[in-house]
């Protein structure tokens, strides 16, 4: 993730460009660059949903939550 901002920022510094500080900004920003090179984002009624990938399935809530108690364990014994 870090690539990606590191090579967002530099895109930015390169074209003279402000890098956004909030996602709201991000987001216009993306969308007047998209439109400037003639490939405007479709609007989101048009685009499909994300399938998941075969034989996964969506955890439980209990799941998550056991999920999140071990990433909570780990952190503490490091």
């Amino acid at each position: 993730m870090r690539q990606v901002y590191a090579l967002a920022a530099a895109l930015c510094e390169r074209t003279g460009e402000e890098f956004p500080e909030t996602r709201e900004a991000a987001s216009e920003l993306i969308d007047r660059l998209r439109t400037e090179n003639g490939r405007p984002a479709p609007p989101r009624h048009d685009v499909p949903r994300r399938r998941r990938a075969p034989g996964r399935r969506a955890l439980s809530r209990d799941e998550r939550m056991r999920g999140r108690a071990a990433d909570d364990l780990v952190r503490e014994m490091r």
